[in-house]
């Protein structure tokens, strides 16, 4: 698995980041996005982004082997 973030707050142009080690993201009550690894050993916090600085997150399934 990975997280894909969707940047920016404003209407200009937006970038995306893919972090592929990790396996969930939390939104937390002010607003803040945790980016973490908990599949292969502890839990590890990969990114934290503030509030303006992101508009979107998702987890994104690897491909299945043979599958185009």
């Amino acid at each position: 698995m990975a997280v894909k973030v969707y940047m920016g707050g404003g209407s200009a142009a937006q970038s995306e980041v893919t972090y592929d080690q990790a396996d969930t993201f939390t939104v937390t009550a002010g607003g803040f996005l945790l980016i973490q690894r908990h599949h292969s050993g502890a839990q590890k916090d990969l990114a934290v982004f503030a509030p303006n600085a992101w508009r979107h997150a998702e987890l994104m399934q690897e491909p299945r082997q043979g599958s185009k």
